[in-house]
């Protein structure tokens, strides 16, 4: 194997790759994206609808309306910032109903009426037994609306009858309702790690378990492999399309070798998905300074990050080479890369599960597929209690041999594939190549 001339076609795949601004604007776009949506739903929760919300209601029992329209007034207090004296939540303006039990059934439908014609968000029919502490199942309070959708007024509904109801049932059991609400006062529970001893033998107490940086660590490092996953895979595919429809391919097959110029070429995406979280991981590293966070950065497990995206980007890359050679468009290339696709993809499917078990054996399997393995193994290594000791050896010896028999299997494909035109292979005939060579 000629060395110097792989080496010259990863420098060439690796800068023809990272001077494209479609490269740069990709590292800005992905974070937007990831993030953005979340900081856009947290800024625009209170300010995409201000408008009042008109709900008639329809008390049959005559006692809860009163708590009903004064619990609003006092929630229409809280809807205008008192900085800058702007409405941010919608008022909810409540319009008693009154009826004859006779006329009930012709009621709810002028009633609903009025919703359609949007004079109305919804209407309320409180039955008669409301508030009947006799019953061992509390009746229903029916909350009719064609917004299905939008939960706010039926969900501070809930809240307001439930207070009502239950100050009324105490009343009538004889029981003072702060005594009760002091007896019923929750005991919260402590997540805490384990007491250890340290060198010098004292005692170190347990810590405080922050859930945020148990979810989020492991979470980030697995959707960092996979960005840098997906956006180098892909235009490993799209690179060898464009090159065997143009005939570029026949020019490089002249010069090198075909399994040299695959092996160059997953090299040097290999050094572009390690720029690309380089990247991102100073970029993270210097929010998590600027908040104080740094702590909750595991710089311990950035070498073993690397090591296993590497083997990520050489089985996959491989793979999707392979596939590549074997088409003449991108379409073609769709239906073949699918499975591939379903296979990086499952270890994000099982992540919450793996998360939340991590030393289960369903667990542990997963995470020694070789497949499955650079993703999972990284997400495990991240929760707290960590492997166990001959996991890791064994995952990375499994993840080499899978990835070197992937390599070998599509250096045999590509070799053939890249020089033949016109009708797509089928899978039978790329198993001869592999086989026969």
């Amino acid at each position: 194997m000629n060395l110097a001339k792989v080496r010259v076609v990863a420098a060439r795949e690796y800068r023809s790759t990272v001077r494209t601004k479609a490269f740069v604007i990709a590292i800005v776009l992905m974070p937007v994206l990831m993030f953005g949506g979340i900081t856009a739903q947290v800024l625009l929760e209170d300010r995409v609808d201000a408008d009042d919300k008109r709900i008639a209601v329809l008390d049959r029992s005559g006692a809860l309306f009163d708590a009903l329209a004064e619990e609003a007034e006092i929630y229409n207090s809280h809807t205008i910032d008192e900085e800058t004296g702007e409405q941010r939540k919608p008022k909810f303006e409540l319009a008693r109903q009154t009826v004859d039990e006779e006329r009930i059934d012709e009621a709810r439908v002028e009633l609903s009426n009025r919703v359609r014609d949007k004079e109305l968000l919804a209407f309320v029919e409180i039955p008669p037994d409301v508030l009947d502490t006799g019953k061992t199942a509390a009746p229903l309070i029916r909350y009719y609306s064609n917004q299905p959708t939008y939960n706010d007024v039926r969900r501070w509904l809930e809240r307001v009858a439930n207070d009502r109801a239950r100050g009324v049932r105490l009343a009538a059991a004889g029981l003072d309702r702060s005594i009760v609400e002091k007896a019923m006062t929750p005991v919260g529970v402590e997540n805490l790690g384990l007491v250890e001893r340290t060198d010098s033998g004292a005692i170190k107490e347990a810590e405080t378990v922050n859930p945020i940086a148990t979810f989020m660590v492991p979470f980030a490092l697995i959707m960092l492999m996979w960005v840098a996953l997906a956006m180098t895979v892909q235009p490993i595919l799209n690179g060898v399309i464009e090159e065997k429809m143009q005939r570029i391919s026949e020019v490089l097959l002249g010069s090198v070798p075909p399994f040299e110029l695959m092996l160059g070429k997953l090299i040097g995406y290999v050094g572009v998905a390690i720029t690309l979280v380089g990247l991102y991981m100073i970029g993270g590293w210097t929010v998590a300074n600027h908040l104080g966070k740094t702590d909750m950065v595991p710089v311990e497990l950035i070498g073993w990050f690397v090591l296993f995206l590497t083997i990520a980007i050489l089985m996959f890359g491989s793979l999707f080479l392979a596939a590549g050679a074997c088409c003449n468009d991108l379409k073609e290339a769709q239906n073949l890369v699918l499975p591939i696709w379903i296979i990086a993809a499952f270890p994000l499917i099982a992540m919450p599960v793996v998360l939340e078990h991590p030393n289960s054996p369903f667990a542990i399997g997963l995470s020694l597929v070789p497949t499955a393995s650079p993703m999972l193994m990284v997400l495990r290594m991240a929760v707290p209690p960590g492997i166990a000791w001959w996991e890791l050896p064994v995952s990375i010896v499994g993840s080499l041999a899978a990835t070197l028999l992937f390599v070998w299997v599509a250096g045999r494909i590509f070799r053939v594939g890249m020089l033949m035109q016109g009708k797509p292979p089928k899978i039978t005939e790329i198993a001869g190549w592999v086989l026969r060579g």
